[in-house]
């Protein structure tokens, strides 16, 4: 007899989404606090990345509006996260900011976003956190502009390398309570169409970094 769709438990992502928004659901109280020592990196990546003051961002995961304070005032900003408390929190930032900000709730896996809608998109502390971080970047692939960039500040694997034993020790727990550790992001950008064009060591001794992709052939490929 044929099982009855409805008796089947949710597909593994569906439990791991689930799972996220519910631990920063927890965390967003107190995320500012935890996210401090990463703070002298993300504003490298911003640094680097340079945004035109008039480019349209958007915030894939904004958390609670860490970015903010490294935009200009000048920017169209769009912010969007899973978790209505983080959502708010970004909304309360922007208002102490002085900024205006349009904020979302909604999914990085599949942005409310018609095509071609920002020329800059910030992937912050997010790729390692989702379940599903190639759907994330193709969703940002999709509502870039022609020639629009990605910035991309998060812990990776090193290319041709293996974990350390550390790693492999802590990843187990890492992923549960907060991030993937031995996640890479070359094989993330591979079925895409961005491409690598800067890759740097942005802090806490080379295991956090910050990368440029841009929408487009040529960079240093996937």
């Amino acid at each position: 007899m044929p099982t009855d769709p409805t008796d089947l438990p949710p597909p593994p992502r569906t439990w791991a989404r689930w799972w996220n928004r519910t631990r920063y659901r927890l965390y967003a109280p107190v995320y500012d606090a935890l996210a401090w020592p990463m703070e002298r990196g993300r504003r490298r990546a911003i640094r680097w990345l340079d945004p035109a003051p008039n480019a349209r961002i958007l915030l894939s995961g904004c958390g609670t509006g860490l970015d903010l304070r490294y935009l200009s005032p000048e920017t169209p900003i769009t912010a969007l996260d899973a978790v209505p408390a983080m959502v708010r929190r970004t909304e309360a930032r922007a208002r102490t900011l002085g900024l205006t900000v349009d904020a979302h709730v909604g999914d990085a896996h599949a942005l409310p976003f018609e095509e071609d809608t920002f020329d800059v998109v910030l992937l912050h502390l997010l790729l390692s956190v989702l379940p599903d971080p190639e759907a994330v970047l193709a969703e940002a692939a999709r509502v870039l502009a022609p020639g629009g960039r990605v910035s991309i500040y998060d812990k990776f694997l090193p290319p041709d390398t293996s974990p350390s034993l550390p790693r492999r020790a802590l990843n187990p727990a890492a992923r549960v309570l907060v991030s993937d550790f031995n996640r890479r992001l070359r094989p993330m950008l591979a079925g895409t169409d961005l491409h690598l064009v800067a890759h740097r060591d942005a802090g806490l001794w080379g295991l956090y970094t910050a990368s440029v992709v841009c929408l487009g052939p040529g960079g240093q490929g996937g």
